[in-house]
């Protein structure tokens, strides 16, 4: 006889589960609110299941800890790519001269004046990306808050909530 009773907990609890992942976070305290008031094992494994999502929905709302600047980590891909590109193209290009005329010395395929050239090849690239960047994704326009239409107002509140929580200044 103990067996369906612990099956139908087990479906209780499956069912409640579930449903705590569609609720709204304001729907969510409510029952938070509501099962702390109850008393037994049962409720207990509802106030587990209740704090587990909250847990794991404040676990989403935190901004990654060590994420880097979209146009900084955006430079520093294209100055890498250019260096990696730029780098054989030299040596090869270096090579190439050193064997057909015969008379350059294989230390000035390595000298001061093809690193020099490579970094100008990496800053001109880097700078070549921003501007295609640039380009394709223009500056944002101002716009005043009372042109705003219902879901950009909400937006807006949205974002500047999200800002407060993170302890920014709007």
């Amino acid at each position: 006889m103990t067996t369906p009773t612990a099956l139908d907990v087990t479906a209780v609890l499956d069912r409640y589960r579930a449903g705590l992942r569609t609720v709204s976070d304001a729907e969510l305290e409510r029952r938070a609110a509501t099962v702390a008031a109850l008393p037994g094992r049962l409720a207990d494994e509802l106030r587990h299941l209740v704090d587990a999502e909250r847990d794991r929905r404040q676990a989403a709302r935190r901004p990654a800890p060590s994420t880097p600047a979209p146009g900084r980590s955006r430079a520093l891909r294209a100055a890498a790519g250019t260096a990696v590109a730029g780098a054989p193209v030299a040596v090869l290009a270096g090579r190439a001269l050193a064997d057909y005329a015969g008379q350059v010395p294989q230390a000035l395929v390595y000298s001061p004046a093809v690193a020099a050239g490579l970094v100008a090849v990496a800053v001109g690239g880097s700078r070549l990306a921003r501007w295609i960047d640039d380009r394709r994704h223009p500056l944002a326009v101002d716009v005043d808050e009372a042109d705003l239409d219902p879901y950009g107002k909400e937006l807006l509140a949205r974002v500047r909530a999200q800002r407060l929580a993170r302890g920014e200044v709007c």
